[in-house]
């Protein structure tokens, strides 16, 4: 490989750890942000800490109208999903930037890693699985 050849995929890594630095600290603030918010309210609001088990939203609606009516429930979940995503999205760069290296055998891996991630997510959502 040339000079200039190796410069490119040096430059393009360098490039796709930035991106993945940025997607980690983007979920990490975002988590650490909603987590407070949710934490403030219930405080502000004088409420008992909830317990969340077995507490979901039956829509987006009823979602947005807590997230407005500034409830500390759907801040507490944005940074649950917030948490979850943040490795969902750094794996889901992984699989673009092997791609782009030709290292088909990490795409590989990394494409079972994301297909098991998004399928834990699918069925224990749809089908409401509690483990513990």
């Amino acid at each position: 490989m040339s000079n200039k050849g190796q410069e490119s995929l040096k430059s393009e890594t360098q490039f796709i750890n930035r991106v993945v630095a940025i997607i980690l600290a983007t979920g990490m603030f975002s988590t650490v942000g909603f987590y407070l918010v949710g934490l403030i309210l219930l405080f502000v609001k004088g409420r008992p800490i909830p317990s969340l088990a077995n507490q979901y939203f039956h829509s987006f609606g009823e979602f947005f109208s807590y997230l407005i009516a500034l409830h500390p429930r759907a801040f507490l979940y944005l940074g649950t999903v917030s948490l979850i995503l943040t490795p969902v999205g750094r794996v889901f760069i992984s699989i673009i930037a092997f791609w782009k290296e030709k290292d088909f055998k990490y795409v590989g891996v990394t494409l079972i890693v994301f297909l098991v991630i998004v399928a834990s997510v699918i069925i224990g959502s749809v089908f409401k699985i509690n483990v513990g």
